[in-house]
């Protein structure tokens, strides 16, 4: 008698210490691992289940004395979540209302900005512009700022793109004024103590800096890698600039899943975009990729049965979103595409 996908998923969960111990599944996650590690020059891995370590992996090219699995890389837009993380933790306190128009949070900002509110950045519908170009991006990453207001100037006073709440446009500049309203409402001293402020301790990630690791290859030569001279994104904050390695990613994912950071019907009932379901496996996810020049990330949670997989290189190589699924449902004793 064959059981319902349900069934058969919660039999898996149930199962998951033994499928975490289980030989074969670290020789599988390692040789995922590894086809993908090699195309880096340094890639690091942490998978957490039910709040244990149940494997990590480092691998790359160019893989330096340093550049273990407890090494700082730049996870760019996964940096988002943990901002969206940190304003539904704000409404579940009662501290803010998501629908506060964001000028009674700051008058100083320009009328334009009159009908967006909080909910329309998160969302990506406030109508803040994203990068133009190549040398928009470049011409942003060479500013150096101390807290979010220092970059404000470079694009809040450009006009909208549409009105508030009618088209969703991706936008990185949505979420520095995002990090510039979060230090504003916590009165904090640095966008890192505001995020503390409201995360606390779940809160393992920091601000970018000059000097961190990032490579580059030379044309022509893949193989022969560099690292960046200068290369920061601290002018982004919550909306990409933030680093932490594969295992305070992974640490944070968990405490996404024990509800240590929200309760998980309050973010059911805002149910951000890197929130998803699998109706098929009963299975509730949050994911968020980041990647630019110099890093590439992803972090993946399956809420119900408690599964955590980071990824962090240096380099911005292939998306990481297959490698993550592989892991995460190897770890979940889900079966992994190709698998008799």
């Amino acid at each position: 008698m064959s059981m319902s996908v349900s069934a058969s998923v919660a039999a898996a969960w149930a199962a998951l210490s033994l499928q975490a111990a289980d030989p074969q599944v670290d020789v599988q996650a390692q040789a995922a691992f590894d086809a993908v590690a090699q195309d880096y020059p340094a890639l690091n891995a942490t998978v957490m289940v039910e709040g244990e370590m149940a494997w990590q992996a480092e691998g790359g090219q160019a893989r330096q004395p340093l550049d273990g699995v407890a090494r700082d890389h730049n996870f760019y837009s996964i940096a988002k979540m943990l901002t969206g993380l940190a304003y539904i933790r704000l409404e579940q306190d009662g501290r803010m209302a998501l629908d506060t128009p964001v000028r009674e949070i700051d008058p100083g900002l320009p009328p334009a900005y009159d009908g967006v509110t909080l909910q329309h950045l998160l969302n990506h519908t406030g109508g803040v512009r994203h990068y133009t170009s190549e040398a928009d991006w470049i011409a942003f990453a060479d500013r150096r700022c101390a807290v979010p207001a220092d970059a404000l100037d470079y694009f809040i006073g450009d006009d909208l793109t549409a009105a508030p709440g009618a088209a969703f446009q991706y936008s990185t500049f949505g979420y520095v004024l995002l990090s510039h309203l979060l230090v504003e409402i916590t009165d904090a001293e640095s966008f890192d103590a505001a995020m503390r402020d409201v995360l606390g301790e779940a809160y393992l990630a920091h601000r970018d800096h000059e000097g961190a690791n990032k490579a580059t290859s030379r044309v022509g030569e893949p193989g022969d890698w560099q690292l960046y001279d200068g290369m920061s994104a601290e002018c982004k904050f919550g909306g990409g600039g933030l680093l932490a390695s594969a295992r305070d990613l992974a640490a944070m994912g968990t405490a996404l899943y024990r509800g240590d950071i929200v309760d998980p019907a309050a973010l059911a009932e805002r149910s951000p975009y890197w929130v998803g379901r699998a109706e098929e496996l009963d299975l509730t996810y949050v994911a968020h990729s980041g990647g630019s020049p110099g890093g590439r990330a992803f972090l993946l949670v399956y809420v119900e049965p408690q599964v955590s997989v980071a990824l962090t290189g240096n380099y911005d190589g292939p998306n990481l979103q297959e490698l993550a699924i592989t892991l995460a449902d190897l770890f979940a004793g889900i079966p992994v595409a190709g698998d008799e």
